[in-house]
């Protein structure tokens, strides 16, 4: 999963965010530019709620990478779909 943070968001709400995600098991690694940061989310992110993360003041957009319920979907890793 990916976020993709507002211009203003200080360190101390990354700081209450980070220590958030890492307490749900899930590293952070932050890539913080000129004009916006980038937080990328790796563990097990199906867990987590993106509505309640989109809803926070400093996020501008979450992004899934995976699918959380790859098997319920009838996608599988090898590209066939299930039929």
């Amino acid at each position: 999963m990916v976020l993709t943070l507002k211009k203003d968001t200080d360190k101390k709400q990354l700081d209450t965010l980070t220590a958030w995600l890492n307490s749900q098991n899930i590293k952070v690694h932050i890539s913080k530019g000129e004009s916006v940061t980038i937080v990328g989310l790796v563990g097990d992110t199906s867990r987590l709620d993106t509505d309640l993360i989109q809803g926070l003041s400093m996020v501008e957009n979450v992004t899934r990478i995976t699918e959380p319920y790859k098997n319920a979907n009838g996608r599988h890793s090898c590209g066939y779909r299930r039929r």
